[in-house]
């Protein structure tokens, strides 16, 4: 979307004409994907409002040049000089009308600024519920798994001795939301369900998993919300998991042709996660993947690439591995990621925040990982591991808040 047609439907939504579900999510990447179109949006919201009203009150006629509410946004065309020169010709009106005209300004200044606050923390959908925006996009998840299922049961050879399924597993498992299809495993071994209340679970020696079972809370004691048990991925050789989401969770505003990802849009996915060792040597691997590797995708998780086995993202084109960042955390200790992919013509925008606080979107400054991605769609994901990690509650949203959802916090007691 160009700045002329994000300011013409600002326009249209104030003067009452109902926006499009595609047409409010296209406005509302418009105004995320640079800061100052925040400010623009407001002060052309403002301008529009305040000549209406002097319209409405006959302050001006009707034949006024006021073009300056359809087309480009242009500083000059509508300076704070002519915003001022308004307001004068509004002092010399009589006493009465001056005064409603004077606070009519001051409750709109105060309305704007709620809505700009609104709209750093969310886009144009932060200020849909002042505005009447249309919303396709819910407060929740548009796709999630929180492995609400039973354990799988762990085979062991006639002496005891543990050995790892290549049946079974989360092969043919349905649950969750926002998914086509069931759970496929297609490789030698099996991802498996695990739940930390049994006790004949096989540790190493170095494992940091056997201390309990994933979940996250940030420093201000906000708790991840989550459920069930965990999925825990193969060791050698390896296994593959993969699973295709039912589309019509999504937003049309966020596919094509080709699948989501459409240009203009904004995705968001979390995840909990942690490694069975923090070393990479041998190769081991174990990453989440959107895309597809021959042609395009994103990487996340422990990549053998990244030798140190911190937290690593990287992007995919052609079969190679571009643009690899990793982080400080290792991956033997558990993290709650959380990425925001940017959909633009040409290559995607990737930011990846490594245990944020949870009470509001986290600043790009403080994102653990950025980088660039070649351009890509996808319809699934892939789990692929060549030695044993554990992942849940995979949540994939339009928001921040949709893949964050918090614990309640209890009541207190009474006179507590």
């Amino acid at each position: 979307m160009d700045d002329d047609e994000a300011f013409e439907l600002i326009d249209a939504h104030l003067d009452r004409q109902p926006l499009t579900d595609e047409q409010s999510d296209a406005l509302s990447a418009w105004i995320r994907t640079e800061p100052q179109r925040a400010d623009e949006a407001f002060f052309r919201i403002f301008l529009h409002s305040y000549l209406r009203m002097r319209l409405q009150a006959g302050l001006i006629s009707a034949g006024s040049d006021v073009s300056v509410l359809s087309g480009v946004y242009r500083p000059p065309a509508v300076a704070m000089g002519e915003l001022n020169g308004l307001l004068t010709d509004a002092l010399e009106t009589p006493r009465r009308r001056r005064r409603a005209i004077m606070r009519w300004v001051a409750g709109s200044a105060a309305l704007m600024l709620v809505a700009v606050a609104g709209w750093w923390s969310t886009g144009w959908r932060g200020a849909a519920a002042l505005f009447s925006v249309p919303s396709d996009q819910p407060a929740h998840s548009f796709a999630h798994e929180g492995f609400f299922y039973p354990a799988t049961p762990l085979p062991t050879t006639g002496d005891e001795e543990f050995r790892w399924p290549t049946s079974g597993g989360m092969q043919g498992l349905n649950g969750g939301s926002g998914w086509a299809e069931p759970w496929q495993e297609t490789n030698s071994k099996v991802a498996i369900v695990v739940d930390y209340a049994r006790q004949d679970t096989p540790w190493e020696s170095k494992d940091m998993r056997k201390f309990g079972p994933l979940g996250y809370s940030d420093s201000n004691g906000n708790v991840l919300r989550s459920s069930g048990h965990q999925m825990r991925t193969a060791n050698t050789p390896r296994s593959i998991t993969t699973r295709r989401f039912d589309l019509r969770a999504f937003p049309r505003s966020m596919q094509d042709e080709k699948g989501l990802g459409r240009d203009g849009s904004v995705m968001w996915f979390s995840l909990l996660a942690q490694s069975s060792l923090s070393t990479a040597e041998n190769n081991r691997y174990s990453y989440l993947v959107i895309g597809n590797k021959m042609v395009a995708g994103f990487r996340i998780g422990k990549l053998g690439a990244a030798p140190l086995g911190n937290w690593t993202a990287v992007g995919l084109m052609t079969g190679d591995e571009v643009n690899l960042r990793s982080s400080v955390f290792p991956s033997g200790e558990m993290v709650f990621m959380v990425t925001r992919i940017v959909f633009r013509p040409g290559p995607e925008d990737a930011t990846v925040w490594i245990n944020p606080r949870l009470d509001g979107e986290p600043q790009p400054e403080d994102a653990s990982l950025k980088l660039q991605v070649p351009d890509f769609r996808f319809d699934g994901i892939a789990i692929h591991a060549n030695h044993s990690t554990d992942f849940d509650e995979l949540r994939f949203g339009g928001t921040f808040r949709s893949v964050t959802p918090l614990q309640p916090k209890p009541a207190n007691p009474a006179g507590g």
